[in-house]
């Protein structure tokens, strides 16, 4: 029983990080991840961690990750298109890369993210930011404004 639970709870982590049930099932020891996903302890556990990981997410997590692919360097996706048969692909970071095909003639095509659309994510969020802390600082001055007023009228 104990041994059935960590599999299942290990099968629901792999599961969320690459939503690939065969994948999820095969790193977790389990025979068929379509039928875990139909297990209602499968459910439920996938139930609480995702929402336990929606708690977790914050607007930082979203800049960095933002900033991340913004500035990233893509000296592994350069390393897979160069060198594809000898490339580990579990050691490399490939946040970079947005599409990935296999030409007729075995070479790889990559196609990187649109770094100046996340730059202008960015931004937009780093300026709302700006914008929410103008108003604040805008909301205590007038608020400071209006209590002279007070004490000058008394």
């Amino acid at each position: 029983m104990k041994e059935r639970c960590g599999r299942a709870e290990r099968f629901c982590g792999k599961y969320l990080q690459c939503m690939d049930p065969d994948q999820a099932a095969a790193a977790a020891g389990c025979g068929d991840g379509y039928a875990m996903l139909e297990s209602k302890p499968v459910r439920r556990r996938l139930e609480r961690m995702r929402a336990a990981a929606a708690g977790q997410v914050r607007r930082e997590d979203a800049i960095r990750r933002l900033a991340r692919l913004a500035f990233g360097r893509v000296n592994d996706a350069a390393r897979l298109a160069l060198h594809s048969g000898e490339a580990d692909l579990e050691a490399l970071d490939l946040s970079a890369v947005a599409e990935l095909k296999v030409t007729d003639k075995g070479g790889v095509e990559i196609k990187l993210i649109d770094r100046i659309r996340a730059l202008e994510v960015l931004c937009g969020l780093l300026g709302e930011e700006k914008a929410e802390g103008a108003g604040e600082l805008y909301r205590v001055l007038a608020d400071a404004a209006g209590e002279e007023g007070a004490w000058d009228d008394g």
